[in-house]
């Protein structure tokens, strides 16, 4: 394949083997935001969610409670460097069991704008880390860093590695990854 992104499909790896969700129903738990603008940055993320939901090889789900939930969204403060972070609280043999997904509120302390295009871009790209998918290697990348905050779709490549990981077993190795 000409211009496959190798780079991008390695980055997906954690200790070189391939790790994602083991189903294809993923519950989301959204907390809330305690600041006025909270309903415009929960349909931002939901709107990722849709977008994700359209192109992914599984399918999220939103849940009224955290408990048994397979994602948790929670919002922090913006930090100087991040607007959002992904944090896998569980990954047993290589499947991913449970993550929390930090999205950053507005901070005065911080020189980062944040709108709900900028909630929506990084919940995007943090849903992406939380199905297994590392950083991208060129701009048209959801996942690219640094983040194109304009972009509202996955490229070719995000939704090609995505589907490269779907479609192996779990725990492959680079190696052993069919392309």
């Amino acid at each position: 394949m000409q211009n496959f992104p190798t780079e991008y499909l390695k980055d997906s790896l954690i200790n070189n083997r391939l790790c994602r969700f083991n189903k294809h129903d993923i519950s989301v738990f959204i907390t809330d935001a305690s600041i006025p603008q909270k309903n415009d940055y929960k349909f931002a993320v939901e709107k990722a969610i849709s977008v994700w939901n359209k192109v992914a090889p599984v399918n999220f789900y939103l849940k009224n409670s955290p408990e048994n939930c397979d994602i948790i969204i929670i919002w922090t403060k913006t930090g100087i460097k991040f607007e959002g972070m992904c944090k896998f609280r569980s990954i047993v043999a290589s499947e991913i069991r449970s993550v929390t997904i930090e999205l950053g509120l507005p901070n005065p302390n911080s020189p980062k704008i944040i709108t709900p295009e900028t909630i929506l871009h990084t919940a995007l790209h943090e849903l992406g880390h939380a199905m297994g998918l590392g950083h991208g290697t060129t701009p048209d990348d959801v996942m690219f860093v640094p983040h194109q905050k304009t972009l509202n779709m996955p490229s070719q490549n995000d939704l090609l590695i995505l589907k490269i990981l779907y479609s192996n077993p779990i725990g492959a190795t680079f190696e052993n990854i069919a392309k």
